[in-house]
């Protein structure tokens, strides 16, 4: 009954767990973990070493031993994470759970799947399965999951307070793995401090962009207006720009017409140059080089922007067909809307090919098929025709996987990241059929492998008018909707003028409020009128339509910010105090690039002005 209880939570949310132990031994049996009874009551994990019982719990009182282990991780400040080495018995997680901040979690790595199997089939452990506040992660079953559970839960502004703890024995049972793992959190931790930096990097960048493209909103389309309107027989083809594309882009010619041809940014002139034209194109980077675009006769070819992409391209290839699919803001979600259509945000995976495939899947495909997508370095190239690279293995952002062939190849850490996301995208995604006729690259596991010649022999059997699809959604922002982009442009220069002021107004009275804490003066009444002032200022902040652009821009400020919100002092006062200052500088931040945002926007408006006398 315990096994069927732990199998049932098990399937609800561990699908790659669940399919390991229906296809592992499910007698249960094991000669190197067993199961024993304490003698205050309980389960003990017992692991068998070269003949020698090791003991991964009190023999006496496992409970109460998990409870006081645990003891010093209770007080872990809000929104923290603990990464726990070792499920064992379960008991360690549940402690943990029971007495730590409800709005901390937990992610258990369990390296050793014999020691799962057992406490699966004797111990009830369907509360920690069925929490949402617990991730587990079972070596050889999910264990490539951890990278994603880590993306999520990881973040800047709590990787200062996560801890990391092994449970009792694990260490010394597993310490090669144990190594490993550290190894790989440490590598995570390092993506997220790149992640933050490349945020600052190019925060202002993409505003900018933001900005600057709602210019080119008069006769443009909406994406998500293409919907199930693709035949469902139809197959699509995203053409990347991996080094095996050369192999098999001349192949394209016979798939034109009879397939959607749909090439990301970095491919576009590899596919231009033997003659033929995509379907459509796509670009998501802020900062792409317009050299990707200059081919002859692309500016009639639909182009699929997101919303922050890099404004010298569109305004160098002036694409006369142009759709915006993606936006992270609120604002012109509702101006889409004032338009009689509608875009939202779009998790994308990350790269320019994920956004291709998420895009496809929305709109009712159901065979995708890829190529180009190496994602692995091939004799140190990343992209068609550039040159080799120096590859410096040390520097913590290579890894290795297998390719087609089963060889070992190596791979970037943020494009694993992108083979994993089209991998779990395949397996969640049952009911399209997604094919890898990359013909080399990092294998990818739940894709079928094809050669591209043979995919187009099988699948691209029929003509279709795809221009007409493209055709058939309406463009927007014409005619009387013209001056929704010119009023949406003021409304946010009166916005942020007042927020200038509000915040100019809560500097000084988190001025004031130290004055009174550091004077020793307990004017409670006027301390609470701060605090409400402070209140009233981030609820302003965080409400606001133009939340997205200062969070962007301000990326600096913000991430400081968000560091610094649960590192507390144990004094109150000199807390309180703290949060004062901190409140203070944050606030300064945003009223100074405020200026800024009011600039670009008038710079926006004078552009739309000389449009219309022109």
């Amino acid at each position: 009954m315990i096994f069927e209880d732990n199998l049932k939570a098990l399937e609800i949310k561990y699908q790659s767990i669940y399919k390991s132990v229906n296809e592992a031994d499910t007698n249960l049996q094991s000669e190197a973990v067993h199961v024993e009874k304490a003698r205050k009551g309980g389960d003990i994990i017992v692991y068998n070493e070269q003949g020698k019982d090791i003991f991964l719990n009190s023999r006496y009182d496992p409970i109460n031993e998990a409870g006081k282990f645990m003891e010093e991780y209770f007080e872990m400040p809000e929104e923290s994470i603990l990464i726990m080495y070792g499920l064992s018995n379960g008991y360690y997680a549940r402690e943990y759970i029971k007495n730590a901040n409800r709005n901390t979690k937990c992610i258990i790595f369990e390296p050793c799947m014999e020691i799962f199997m057992q406490t699966l089939g004797c111990i009830d452990i369907s509360d920690l399965l069925g929490s949402d506040r617990i991730y587990i992660v079972v070596r050889g079953a999910n264990d490539e999951d951890f990278d994603f559970i880590a993306q999520e839960w990881l973040q800047i502004y709590n990787i200062n307070n996560n801890k990391l703890v092994a449970v009792p024995k694990y260490k010394e049972l597993f310490c090669t793995d144990y190594d490993a793992f550290r190894q790989q959190l440490d590598e995570i931790y390092q993506k997220i401090y790149v992640s933050s930096n490349t945020a600052v990097a190019i925060g202002k960048a993409a505003v900018k962009n933001d900005f600057y493209n709602m210019l080119f909103f008069e006769g443009c389309r909406s994406g998500m207006e293409l919907c199930d309107r693709f035949p469902e027989d139809m197959p699509a083809i995203v053409v990347s720009a991996g080094p095996s594309l050369e192999k098999n882009v001349e192949m394209l010619k016979n798939a034109k017409g009879k397939a959607f041809i749909f090439v990301v940014d970095s491919a576009i002139p590899k596919v231009m140059e033997i003659g033929v034209t995509p379907d459509a194109i796509i670009s998501v980077d802020r900062l792409k080089s317009v050299d990707n675009f200059k081919a002859e006769g692309l500016d009639e070819v639909p182009f699929f922007a997101h919303m922050d992409v890099n404004t010298e391209v569109l305004s160098s290839l002036k694409p006369k067909n142009l759709f915006f699919y993606c936006c992270d803001n609120e604002l012109c979600i509702d101006l889409f809307k004032k338009a009689g259509s509608e875009i939202d945000y779009m998790e994308g995976g990350g790269s320019v090919a994920t956004a291709a495939i998420t895009n496809l899947i929305s709109w009712g495909f159901k065979r995708i098929i890829l190529i180009g997508q190496d994602l692995a370095f091939t004799g140190n190239r990343m992209h068609a025709g550039e040159e080799a690279v120096e590859i410096n293995h040390d520097d913590g952002n290579y890894k290795y996987v297998k390719d087609i062939d089963g060889n070992d190849v190596i791979i970037r850490q943020d494009y694993y990241m992108y083979l994993r996301w089209i991998e779990e995208t395949a397996l969640n995604n049952s009911g399209i059929e997604f094919i890898d006729a990359t013909e080399g690259g990092a294998f990818k596991k739940n894709l079928k492998q094809m050669t591209l010649e043979d995919a187009i022999k099988e699948y691209c059997i029929h003509e279709y008018n795809i221009s007409d699809i493209f055709l058939s959604v309406p463009r927007l922002f014409y005619g009387d909707d013209r001056h929704l982009v010119s009023d949406i442009f003021l409304k946010m220069k009166r916005d942020f003028k007042y927020i200038k002021k509000q915040l100019a107004v809560c500097k000084a009275d988190c001025r004031h409020g130290i004055r009174i804490l550091e004077s020793g003066e307990n004017d409670i009444k006027e301390l609470k009128r701060i605090n409400s002032s402070i209140r009233k200022t981030d609820e302003l902040i965080s409400d606001c339509d133009e939340r997205m652009y200062l969070y962007k821009y301000n990326a600096s400020s913000e991430i400081d910010m968000m560091q610094d919100m649960y590192a507390e002092e144990e004094d109150g006062i000199k807390e309180t105090i703290r949060m004062y200052g901190k409140s203070e500088q944050y606030y300064n931040s945003i009223e100074q690039v405020i200026p800024e945002l009011i600039n670009i926007i008038d710079d926006c408006i004078s552009k739309m002005e000389e449009k219309e006398l022109c």
